[in-house]
């Protein structure tokens, strides 16, 4: 009977223990997992940042779209015209220096 009393003992905390190990293993993966929480935080992050450089690329954009109809033979505009032929085509005054950024 001294050698029952153990077993008896150990089969009542067997179940508990494989529970409690099967919530530890899934609450792991629940927080740090590869679809877990911290995930879930770096994921926000990345997505604010991709918001922030949509909107600059989207501002870019803008301002190209207002230097190419500037250009256009409909509205030609002579400060552009200007500005363009000097910059690509190194055109410049005699009386004028270039400064080179």
């Amino acid at each position: 009977m001294i050698f029952k009393l153990p077993r008896l003992r150990m089969r009542f905390y067997i179940l508990p223990f494989i529970f409690l190990m099967i919530t530890l293993y899934f609450t792991y993966h629940l927080i740090q997992g590869e679809r877990g929480l911290f995930r879930l935080f770096e994921v926000n992050k990345e997505l604010d940042q991709a918001e922030v450089l949509l909107k600059k690329s989207e501002y870019e954009k803008e301002i190209m779209e207002a230097r190419i109809n500037s250009i256009s033979s409909d509205s030609l505009s002579a400060d552009m015209l200007d500005e363009l032929g000097r910059k690509e085509l190194g055109f410049i005054r005699s009386d004028e220096y270039v400064i080179f950024e």
